[in-house]
């Protein structure tokens, strides 16, 4: 098997395995934190740098044709949900540095496409072009910060260039392998593992459905946290057995957004029962539905949820 820092490793007989998924199933346990794509390719990547080729069963028998992660072309076709190596610039003293981060394109215009880079918990916007020129100057770039890196034997510049180099391959395999192994879970771009997840209670749910029923707009689960009462677990534990849960309640939770980055709104009437502040009636039969300062039925909540009236008597 070929030195780790040969292309010809990276460019044909680099394969995930089951270990790599173990080793990063167990770092999240460890830490109990989540982690994003950027952060898990690169902690793979560094390891066979460090460690030398992995001989233990690759964790799928065949990886797909077409790359799931692809180095971004500004002359590409790009829709929402679609994963890209972006090389993002950060200015040092008078000059500039790219490093590369795997993105998702979270929004497409006509002459630019918006992408978060989760490692960096930000989104950048990089223009589109079908001009020749354009292109040019991106694949220019590209190769120059490749030949910058090529033959370092720094491991963390090794692990950019294998990002840049050899990316498309490397990262597509890795965000499929974490993809249909069941023991991971991914939210707003990071990877948990379930077993990690603390589920709310049942009356947690419930009062959360309460307070989204008084909200404008939709939400996302980092912000829905602060809703849940009592507090969840701490951290990402709490976070994604909250987004677990509302998951599973498609009676009550609906993501106004599809993919996985939700933002939730209520799908339906709270369940139990709440006192209204305020008098409401039936617009269509002139039947009193509620009064102040009295507990509302569950038919009566129904009905004013149906009529769009919930919210004004809360």
């Amino acid at each position: 098997m070929s030195d780790p820092f040969s292309d010809l490793y990276w460019a044909e007989e680099f394969q995930v395995t089951q270990a790599d998924l173990d080793r990063i199933a167990a770092h999240i346990f460890e830490t109990g934190q989540a982690y994003d794509l950027t952060a898990l390719a690169r902690r793979v990547v560094r390891g066979r740098l460090r460690h030398g080729p992995e001989s233990s069963t690759p964790a799928r028998p065949a990886w797909a044709e077409d790359a799931s992660v692809r180095l971004w072309d500004p002359a590409g076709k790009w829709k929402v949900g679609d994963h890209a190596i972006v090389a993002v610039g950060f200015t040092r003293g008078d000059h500039t540095i790219h490093e590369p981060y795997v993105a998702e394109v979270v929004a497409v215009g006509v002459r630019k496409v918006r992408v978060q880079v989760d490692a960096l918990g930000e989104s950048k916007t990089f223009l589109t072009s079908a001009g020749d020129e354009d292109r040019q100057k991106w694949r220019q770039l590209v190769q120059d910060l490749v030949e910058a890196r090529r033959g370092t034997r720094d491991v963390d510049t090794q692990v950019e260039y294998v990002f840049l180099e050899h990316g498309e391959r490397v990262v597509s395999q890795i965000l499929e392998a974490v993809r249909v192994d069941g023991r991971f879970v991914r939210l707003a771009g990071r990877w948990f593992l379930h077993e990690l997840a603390v589920p709310p209670t049942e009356e947690q749910l419930t009062g959360l459905a309460w307070a989204m029923a008084l909200l404008e707009e939709p939400q996302l689960t980092a912000d829905l946290v602060l809703s849940v009462e009592p507090r969840p677990a701490e951290g990402d534990p709490g976070l994604f057995g909250l987004y677990l849960a509302m998951r599973d309640r498609p009676d009550l939770f609906e993501n106004a957004d599809p993919g996985q980055r939700p933002r939730w709104v209520l799908a339906g009437p709270p369940p139990d029962t709440r006192a209204s502040s305020r008098a409401a009636y039936d617009p269509e039969t002139y039947e009193v539905l509620c009064l102040p300062g009295e507990p509302m039925s569950p038919q009566a909540i129904r009905r004013l949820w149906d009529f769009g009236l919930l919210k004004a008597v809360l």
